[in-house]
Formats: structure tokens, sequence, C-alpha cells
């Protein structure tokens, strides 16, 4: 029963994340988790969600679980090298972007997507002042 149970609130996250339900998402992803804790796949789509809600420190946590449970997901790496750089954290920013390439993400990638979070967290940072 809680097998399918989770890999029904699994599917249900990713369909609603997929529509641009991105919070509902959340929770299911969540309840997933809550059943199958061992599962990398759940954390990973939960850290992009809440990515997506700019949500990045339980993101990080998110993808940390990920990257503890499979650490050879490059993605998960590359993600949170992001979420690093959003919140200013450039040492462990380089450190994910190292792994991240050494999984097999491609670099030119990885460094245009943080080059363009950062220029949002400038814009957003000016805006504020």
């Amino acid at each position: 029963m809680s097998q399918e149970l989770w890999k029904s609130y699994f599917e249900t996250g990713l369909e609603s994340a997929k529509s641009g339900l991105v919070e509902t998402a959340v929770d299911y992803f969540e309840w997933a988790a809550k059943i199958k804790p061992d599962n990398p796949e759940i954390y990973y789509n939960l850290g992009v969600s809440y990515m997506t809600l700019g949500k990045m420190n339980d993101s990080i946590d998110s993808f940390t679980k990920s990257i503890i449970l499979d650490g050879d997901n490059s993605d998960a790496f590359a993600n949170r090298a992001i979420c690093y750089a959003y919140i200013d954290n450039e040492s462990k920013c380089s450190q994910d972007i190292e792994m991240a390439v050494s999984k097999g993400a491609i670099e030119s990638g990885i460094r245009e997507a943080v080059r363009v979070i950062k220029e949002k967290r400038k814009k957003e940072k000016k805006k504020n002042n």
C-alpha cells in the first residue's frame, strides 16, 4: 500500500509541477518523502520545486538530501550551485560546480546559469534599496 502511495504522490507532484502548480507539487513531494525517505528523485524534484518558488535554503536542503542518497546526480550538484550563487555563498557554489562537472555536467551551462542568477539577484537588491 505505502509503496503505491508514495509513487502516486510523487507522480502527482511531477504533474503538478509540469502544470505550474509548484506549491501543490511541493506538498506531494513532501508527502512522498515521508513515506519513501530513501528516494533521491523525490528530494531532487522537491529541490527544483523550492528553487522555482525562490526558497533557496529549502532547495539547498532538498538537493543535499538527494546528493547524500545519490552522490552521482550532477543535476543536483548543479542546481545546488545555482542556489548557493543566489544566496551569495561563492565557495560552496564553486565546490558544487566542480562536483557537477566531475559527474558529467557541462561547465559552461552551469556557469551561465550562475551568471544569470547573480545578475537577477543584483537587480533585486538594487530594487529593494
